[in-house]
């Protein structure tokens, strides 16, 4: 089964970018060519959850640039991953592994919460099905909050995926 998680984490990823250039110098108009002209409106934050829809505006969402578009459907630690995540202890350090198409170790990596998860060593693997993956080495604080966390995964060209909430701190 395919993730479309990536969508619900790009879509305010992309409103923050649309609002760092709302202070342009220009007075918020376009001039040139190409885009037609015109006066350009304040960008609005909307807040869309899953499920839920949005109506009178529009809100572009671009196609991926790579290809085979990153996607990552197994996680685990060890030498083995599953499409149900998993779990690592407080105050230890592991090898985090993730598998689906796209992936590669020179991907950036983030893990969502607090910033008590440090990632290093960073790599490029093959599962035994010859599936790309990516490796890397995580190291959780003592005192790591504790929860479910986001492994989000972003290549060279800005394509994102994630696994939500599939690495949990116990």
């Amino acid at each position: 089964m395919k993730s479309n998680s990536w969508y619900a984490l790009f879509l305010p990823f992309f409103f923050s970018l649309l609002i760092g250039c709302s202070g342009s110098s220009n007075g918020g108009t376009t001039t040139g060519g190409g885009g037609g002209g015109g006066t350009v409106s304040q960008p609005v934050i909307i807040d869309v959850s899953g499920g839920q829809t949005a109506s009178g505006v529009d809100i572009a969402v671009a196609s991926p640039a790579s290809s085979p578009t990153p996607n990552a459907e197994n996680l685990g630690t060890g030498n083995s991953a599953s499409n149900t995540g998993t779990t690592i202890s407080q105050g230890t350090t592991a090898t985090v592994l993730l598998f689906g198409p796209g992936l590669n170790g020179n991907m950036q990596v983030t893990i969502s919460g607090p910033g008590d998860i440090a990632v290093t060593n960073i790599q490029s693997i093959t599962s035994t099905d010859n599936t790309p993956g990516i490796s890397f080495t995580a190291a959780v604080a003592s005192n790591a909050a504790l929860g479910a966390r986001t492994v989000l995964l972003r290549n060279s060209k800005d394509d994102i995926t994630s696994f939500t909430g599939g690495l949990e701190v116990q």
